[in-house]
């Protein structure tokens, strides 16, 4: 599913004031009591400074083509035999993700090909390469694009063998803020590009 620019504005605008706690009307919207105080600014009543993401030990987040990389691994790690449901591989690239990246793991928990994949207790075989992208915009100090394209097979041990899935996945990728000094996902989009 892809979006234009404008669709994704708005999305991002929708998406930053539900997090927030605002709405559209101009008024706030109505929060729940707190029982902690917050550090006293002006007008910092009912604001909540958002949570930073999940981060890798040891991993320095220098790289966004490097992140971008790690990020797309990761989303595409499923392993039946280890993981709970499909929304596990979301929570591990999310290490690479920024905090609003992580909060949409709820649509991660669906995914169709689950129940084929662990009826066979398979993995997926995944290898991620960088892609050159001719159009891709230069590098700001804080924003960055990259693609990668990918290559994952579902496998089992017992010789099942699924369809290979050939995609390119575009990273949009931003650094500062409440996510920290160093490069991470705020945004993905999946272009396929072919079964076989």
């Amino acid at each position: 599913m892809t979006m234009n620019a404008r669709t994704q504005a708005v999305a991002a605008l929708v998406l930053t004031l539900s997090v927030t706690g605002c709405s559209g009307g101009g008024r706030p919207a109505p929060t729940a009591p707190s029982t902690t105080r917050a550090a006293s600014a002006p007008n910092s009543a009912g604001v909540v400074a958002p949570v930073p993401p999940p981060s890798q030990a040891g991993f320095a987040y220098l790289d966004p083509g490097e992140v971008c990389t790690r990020f797309t691994a990761a989303l595409y790690s499923a392993d039946t035999r280890r993981d709970g449901g499909p929304d596990d591989a979301y929570k591990r690239a999310v290490q690479f993700g920024s905090g609003t990246l992580a909060a949409q793991s709820p649509a991660a928990r669906r995914d169709g090909r689950w129940a084929t994949w662990a009826e066979h207790r398979a993995y997926v075989d995944t290898a991620v390469e960088p892609f050159v992208d001719a159009l891709q915009p230069a590098d700001t100090a804080i924003s960055a694009r990259r693609t990668v394209r990918v290559t994952a097979t579902p496998l089992s041990e017992d010789g099942w063998r699924g369809w290979t899935e050939y995609s390119l996945l575009d990273c949009t990728l931003r650094r500062g803020g409440p996510d920290g000094s160093g490069w991470r996902v705020a945004g993905y989009e999946i272009r396929q590009a072919g079964l076989r």
